[in-house]
């Protein structure tokens, strides 16, 4: 197949979704798996999640709109982060989805236009202070999202809530980006949750303890350490067959089922250095463009002898579009394939159309493979942007 294109494993992808939906039957039956959007929003990806019975979680209108089209019904999204439109939070309040406040706006659309019954959860901005160190990179000026118990701000959403929206099903929402994903993290997440719960008397209809989990990766936490974890925190403050623990996995889901299959353009000798040159490139597999190693695999039509230092670089302009350096390994040649693997999340979206535009995904399933996105042309890019 023309390179460069992603490659979706099917079966891992089963896979990673039953650890986290058995995991949640065995550990919290009272649960529902949501799969957060924005890490990859794929249509062919939430058509099958959707088919799965996993919820999608959306953070804009745009997320919202597109869960619609790939056959979620508005109870089946929770509805997420800032930047709500007013048109789009009034149709999710109105069906059903879960919506977790999380601004001022959010606070006074309710005031004015809530009905009488609605599922809403209030986004915690959770202390950093309650987790270790190493664990987040937050300590400084704290998490951005949700509403501080420290100053007031969540007593004051609750007390809206609860006086505009008398039959609201109440939830919290505490997902919290974290450096290692450990399990110490989500336990310190179910503390904070717990003090509250006692703090505020507080009868929820559903705890969604958010995102950032590891998943599909051998030596890591698994799903059921996970939601164990968060039970044996949450258990002594909550009925677990009236409260519902939503999970928000996203790269645990997608993120170790991808490959991006690359191939050499050029190889060469500077005077400095041996510069590999791939169809693929940084854009493809870091956005934030701060990777400096991946889990590859090479594939060679010839044997050649090992090379010292080759830099690995992309097909852009740029000359910080510099993959990875790779050591003691055979010398590539025009031709040869470079896989990186285990780059679903936060790619194959995100990279965005630099210079060349977005490459074909294909998925391998049991009966062979099948193509689920065409690379996009010139004329469908100038179409895109007229």
């Amino acid at each position: 197949m023309e390179t460069p294109y992603f490659l979706i494993s099917e079966s891992r992808l089963k896979e990673n979704i039953l650890a986290f939906q058995n995991a949640l039957a065995e550990i919290w039956p009272n649960s529902s798996l949501a799969y957060s959007v924005k890490t990859n929003s794929l249509p062919w990806l939430l058509k099958y999640l959707n088919k799965e019975n996993v919820l999608a979680e959306v953070v804009s209108d745009e997320e919202y709109h597109l869960a619609k089209l790939c056959g979620f019904s508005d109870e089946d999204i929770v509805f997420n982060g800032p930047i709500k439109g007013e048109e789009t939070l009034k149709n999710a309040l109105e069906g059903n989805a879960y919506v977790n406040v999380d601004s001022q706006k959010d606070l006074e659309y309710i005031k004015q236009n809530c009905p009488e019954s609605a599922l809403i959860g209030i986004r915690v901005n959770v202390d950093p202070e309650v987790f270790q160190k190493n664990d987040i990179g937050y300590q400084e000026d704290g998490f951005r999202f949700g509403f501080s118990e420290k100053n007031g701000a969540f007593a004051e959403a609750l007390e809206i809530i609860m006086k505009y929206s008398k039959n609201t099903k109440l939830g919290i929402h505490l997902h919290c980006n974290s450096i290692t994903r450990s399990l110490d993290v989500y336990k310190s997440i179910a503390k904070y949750a717990k003090n509250l719960i006692k703090k505020y008397d507080l009868e929820l209809s559903f705890i969604d303890i958010g995102g950032g989990f590891f998943g599909g990766v051998e030596g890591k936490p698994t799903p059921k350490q996970y939601i164990g974890c968060i039970k044996e925190v949450l258990e002594t403050v909550v009925d677990m067959s009236k409260t519902k623990l939503i999970a928000e996995p996203g790269s645990a889901i997608i993120g170790s089922v991808v490959d991006l299959h690359t191939r050499v353009l050029d190889a060469k000798d500077t005077d400095y250095a041996h510069i590999v040159t791939t169809d693929g490139s940084r854009v493809h597999i870091d956005p934030l463009w701060g990777k400096s190693r991946y889990m590859y695999s090479i594939k060679q039509r010839e044997k050649t002898s090992e090379k010292e230092k080759q830099v690995i670089c992309g097909y852009t302009c740029m000359d910080h579009d510099r993959l990875m350096v790779i050591e003691n390994q055979p010398e590539l040649q025009v031709g040869d394939e470079i896989i990186y693997h285990r780059v679903g999340a936060y790619s194959m979206t995100f990279g965005g159309m630099f210079i060349r535009y977005y490459p074909n995904v294909f998925v391998e399933k049991e009966n062979g493979i099948e193509r689920v996105r065409t690379a996009i042309s010139t004329e469908e890019y100038v179409e895109i942007h007229s």
